[in-house]
This record gives structure tokens, sequence and C-alpha cells, in this order.
């Protein structure tokens, strides 16, 4: 569905990738919302997130980008410790709780608003993983307040994303970032280009202008 839509979009002169990608996302929730389905999926980076210290949480961070959400699917299926995910808002249903693409199963959310990293701090401190994007929109300003706060808990950072093959089967990857200790300004710095590249990336491959670095 989603790629009929994007190529007629196309025909009409939009944006057929951008198109495709948005609505990808928007089906994966909707068909969510009506009950659980299944979905091609495969992994990479299992033994990073099981080397995680079982006395403080794990940061996992990325950008807002198609598919931003997916690796939460995989991560639950393999049977990893629930997060608390810093969500927007307007995916938050049910006072404090996030759909996870094709499953009946929920996590844990919070708003991502000026309480929240109070309340992720907590969390990692309690040794609950988290999960948080790291721009307030696609191919917003990349904000460093998460990193820092791992850095100021001692959390571990873990990048994670998710890529559709041709075939539909998504893969999701957990990686180690530069600097997965952001125990100083520089590993903040240095894990925050990583993620700039990743944004720009995204951006060209969905037809979009680049950003300026912020």
């Amino acid at each position: 569905m989603c790629r009929l839509q994007g190529a007629l979009n196309g025909a009409l002169g939009g944006n057929r990738v951008l198109t495709e990608a948005v609505m990808l996302d928007h089906w994966l929730w909707e068909l969510t919302a009506i009950g659980p389905f299944p979905i091609p999926w495969t992994i990479t980076g299992t033994e990073i997130i099981e080397s995680a210290d079982p006395q403080i949480g794990t940061v996992y961070c990325w950008i807002h980008e198609p598919l931003a959400e997916f690796p939460l699917r995989p991560y639950l299926e393999k049977g990893y410790p629930d997060p608390m995910v810093v969500a927007d808002h307007g995916r938050i249903i049910d006072v404090d709780q996030l759909l996870v693409a094709g499953l009946e199963r929920r996590v844990t959310a919070i708003p991502a608003n000026r309480y929240a990293l109070g309340r992720a701090r907590r969390s990692l401190q309690d040794g609950v993983p988290v999960v948080c994007l790291a721009d307030a929109q696609m191919g917003g300003a990349l904000h460093p307040l998460v990193l820092q706060l791992a850095g100021r808990v001692g959390a571990r950072v873990v990048f994670q994303w998710a890529r559709r093959r041709p075939d539909g089967t998504i893969e999701v990857t957990f990686a180690s970032p530069p600097r997965s200790k952001c125990d100083t300004a520089e590993a903040v710095q240095e894990n925050l280009a990583f993620l700039r590249a990743a944004q720009q990336r995204a951006l060209a491959g969905l037809g979009l202008p680049e950003q300026k670095a912020t």
C-alpha cells in the first residue's frame, strides 16, 4: 500500500520516496492499533545489548527518521528488559503507553518535555533502559542533553536504527557509537557528529535538503 501511495504521489510530481517512507510508518501504526501481525525482521548487534551493566540503564539513541521506533519490536521479541521511551507527545496513548509495531504489547513512554530528563535520570539509575531521539523532529537541531545525561550517571550509549529491504524485511542494527561513554564534552561532540552525518544521509535518501550543522 505505501509503495502504491508513493508511486501515485511521484506520478503527480511529488516526492515518491518520502511519501512511501511516511506512509509505511503510518500503516504500521494504524494496523498495530487494530491488532498484532507478523513483520519479517533481522537484528544485528545483540551482543552489544547483552553486554549492558544491569546496575545502570543503557541509553538507546538515534534521530527522527522513518522506522525510528521499529527497533523496539525485535528488542522486545528477543526478551530484553522493557525500556522507558521518551516519545513525541502525539505518539503516546492511554496516558503513558507507546505502541510497538505489530505487537499487542506496549512499552512505557513519557513525553519529550522539560521533565523528561529528570524522569530519564531516575530510570537509568534504577537500571531501566531509556530510548530517546536526539532531535525534536526530522532534520531538526541535534541536542546533546540526553548524551550529557548518560555521561553524568555513567550510562552507556548505544545507537539503533532500522532499514527496510526491497523484499519488505526490516533490518535492525544496534551499534556502539564512536564514544559509548559520554564522560567528556569531546565524547559528546564526537557522538553528535556521528548523528549529524546520519541525519544528513537520511535527508538525502528522502530527497530533502540538507540542514546546516547546529
